[in-house]
């Protein structure tokens, strides 16, 4: 892999000024028509994978080698503002060549508004893709495959092995071990488990709830939820709610008031044993702390005989706009980034599980993962409920914290969820 990206000076049009009011965390730029100077063409791409430039650099590294006619220049936006600017730019025919896309419902407003290409003729790769991989990625209209996806992400627990062989512990196969250990860590002064949804930061214990819903909920409850057979109110989803309010003790002290990249940092810097989260923090933990000894394992059951599930879900993609100024490259990267090549660099920079399956893993912790996803179901809030507003996610995220610290039960939430997505949702349909 070249060292050196290959560098040039493209004349670069700010679309800030049509973008936002404001300073941006970055310089979102797009490249003239027709070129750049030294003859090559410069495809943009946006994502909100700010963590990800150096690596994303690498990669693109390996492309504008063999393809020596395209530069990929890879910007990023902090993921807060992402979707808003790419709405705005995007209808402002200012975005991007590529653009990193959510899955499922959060896709479907760019489809609805025609802002993006159907990619299955583009992209012939993409016919290769597992049907539960396609499902993230397709119109809910026309059926039609709108993105390249990068990462099937899975759930589960992030610990620390050198605390762990410091205090004896192995890691726990069941809900009481966890416990147990967690009170062994508390009593030896470490704290258990990072955690914290603090400033807007909510989203991180509903992820974390998808590593913990499947101990209670199970790998059925899906279909069944999908099939309008179950809501919120069903007891096996109150009790994973409740699970969530039971681990409180264990926590990160001041829980209220910790946020996510406290929480991580927590993690990261060897103060806390125990982190549930997404496969996507492999890649930053290790990145953060190349010296932090780490391990993953699926949230434990309460019964030893029960299989433990993992929560899955294609976590985006990227797509074409339609608007795309330098779109016969842009289809050119993106059939590059459709390929087992693609995958096998994405994963071992990374360290996420792949979109494929034909790639080789060798990162421990992404085998870890990858083992647990051998039982997954999918992330219930995220891949059945964000069709269309509200979304249930939008009654859970700011009833979190207060429920977690017992100002609202987890039934009256259960019951805001559903009451919620009732109003559009049609059983059988998404």
């Amino acid at each position: 892999m070249n060292a050196t990206r290959p560098r040039h000076v493209p004349r670069r049009l700010a679309v800030g000024a049509a973008l936002v009011a404001g300073s941006l965390a970055v310089s979102l730029t797009a490249c003239s028509p027709g070129g750049d100077t030294d003859g090559s063409t410069t495809v943009t791409i946006w994502s909100w994978r700010t963590e990800d430039q150096a690596a994303m650099d690498r990669i693109f590294d390996s492309f504008e080698n063999e393809h020596p006619e395209i530069t990929v220049d890879f910007q990023t936006i902090p993921d807060a503002e992402y979707q808003n600017r790419v709405s705005t730019a995007l209808q402002g025919g200012q975005g991007p060549d590529i653009v990193q896309l959510k899955a499922y419902g959060e896709l479907q407003p760019l489809i609805d508004a025609a802002l993006i290409e159907p990619l299955d003729e583009l992209v012939p790769e993409l016919d290769s893709l597992p049907d539960t991989t396609k499902a993230g990625l397709r119109g809910i209209e026309d059926g039609n495959l709108y993105g390249v996806p990068y990462s099937i992400v899975n759930t589960g627990v992030f610990y620390n092995k050198e605390i762990f062989t410091a205090n004896a512990l192995e890691v726990p196969q069941t809900y009481d071990e966890l416990i147990a250990a967690s009170q062994t860590l508390l009593d030896a002064g470490v704290i258990p488990i990072a955690a914290g949804g603090a400033n807007g930061t909510s989203w991180a214990l509903e992820m974390a709830l998808a590593a913990v819903a499947p101990s209670q909920i199970g790998p059925e409850f899906y279909d069944e939820a999908m099939a309008g057979k179950v809501d919120f109110t069903d007891p096996r989803y109150v009790a994973a709610l409740q699970r969530m309010v039971d681990m409180l003790p264990y926590y990160s002290p001041g829980f209220q008031g910790v946020d996510y990249t406290t929480a991580t940092q927590q993690f990261i810097g060897g103060d806390a044993a125990m982190f549930i989260g997404g496969s996507y923090e492999n890649g930053s933990f290790a990145s953060q702390n190349p010296d932090l000894d780490f391990g993953f394992f699926p949230y434990p059951v309460d019964d030893p005989a029960d299989t433990a599930y993992t929560s899955s879900f294609v976590d985006g993609s990227y797509g074409l706009p339609v608007d795309a100024e330098h779109r016969d490259a842009a289809i050119e990267v993106l059939n590059f980034m459709a390929t087992a090549e693609f995958a096998q660099m994405f994963m071992d920079e990374l360290g996420w599980p792949p979109a494929r399956d034909d790639v080789e893993p060798k990162n421990p912790v992404l085998l870890d993962m990858m083992a647990a996803m051998k039982n997954q179901t999918p992330y219930l809030t995220h891949v059945g409920f964000k069709w269309q507003s509200p979304t249930a996610s939008s009654v859970l995220q700011p009833a979190f914290v207060d429920m977690i610290m017992g100002k609202v039960a987890p039934q009256s939430v259960a019951e805001q969820m559903t009451e919620a997505v009732q109003e559009w949702f049609t059983p059988n349909v998404y």
